[in-house]
């Protein structure tokens, strides 16, 4: 049950996060907060583009009467009205190229029905009355161009019109650091040299270890195939050296070459032997 609760609370938090971001893209301002001072409006005409204003947000409402004020307490110039019910407000018109027929903005105002507010996706465009000076229009390649920092210049040949920027003419600096080496280059190339010198001594390493370890395997076949000669040279010598128990030890003192023993003869006990003084 607590758990269910929890996750009740989590999503209820994540879902108004959610529309405190959405909100936060748009300045909502329904209705005006001051009361300021207005002056006539002047009527551009319909849009197809509201940029560069910003849109605060509709209202059930709208009117151009309301939207003058809110444009006038933000200090723009220009306000614009779209799909009958947001007001949009602003420092340029936009653009020359974007204007469409004034037809295109039909959608009767939300707060009084015999006016047009603008259109569905069309901006009726008009100047709040703020200041007398001119209004130009919004121009997105001088926008562009001031966003990257590089200058721009109109150059008229004949016929046609060129907009030339800085970007399109290389500099000196821009040959200088295509000439020279990269450093990109350089950082593989010192990664591939180290990488293949630890692949060398991992072979020297390995290739010594297995050389050593052949020798110890010969090593160890020689001692092998020498063990059995040498234990039975020494199992020869011991049975050569067994004496037999029937054997006189003063018979075993002399030499060798005193011959052969009989099987049938014990020679373990002395054996008395009576001679006869005159030999018989």
């Amino acid at each position: 049950m607590v758990s269910t609760k929890f996750a009740s609370a989590v999503a209820a938090a994540s879902l108004l996060s959610m529309a405190a971001a959405e909100s936060s893209s748009i300045l909502l301002i329904p209705t005006p907060t001051a009361s300021v001072t207005r002056n006539a409006m002047d009527q551009i005409g319909c849009f197809s583009t509201g940029v560069p204003l910003e849109d605060h947000g509709p209202w059930t409402f709208q009117t151009a009467g309301n939207c003058q004020p809110i444009c006038l307490g933000l200090n723009k110039p220009v306000m614009g009205l779209v799909d009958g019910t947001n007001c949009w407000c602003g420092d340029l018109i936009p653009p020359k190229d974007s204007q469409v027929a004034n037809s295109s903005c039909d959608t009767p105002c939300a707060g009084f029905d015999q006016d047009f507010c603008g259109g569905a996706s069309k901006w009726w465009i008009a100047l709040t009355g703020l200041t007398k000076n001119k209004i130009g229009n919004y121009d997105p390649k001088s926008a562009a161009s001031s966003k990257t920092g590089v200058p721009s210049a109109v150059v008229t040949a004949g016929p046609s019109t060129v907009v030339v920027t800085a970007s399109d003419t290389p500099t000196s600096d821009s040959k200088k650091s295509s000439s020279g080496p990269s450093k990109a280059g350089i950082a593989a190339g010192v990664v591939v040299g180290v990488v293949g010198l630890a692949a060398v001594i991992a072979g020297v390493i390995f290739y010594l270890r297995h050389r050593r370890r052949r020798e110890v395997e010969e090593e160890y076949r020689r001692q092998a195939a020498a063990n059995p000669f040498v234990s039975g040279g020494k199992l020869h010598t011991s049975n050569s050296s067994m004496t037999d128990s029937r054997l006189d030890p003063e018979f075993m003192a002399r030499r060798a070459s005193n011959g052969s023993i009989a099987d049938n003869e014990d020679y373990s006990r002395r054996i008395l032997k009576v001679t006869n003084p005159d030999g018989h």
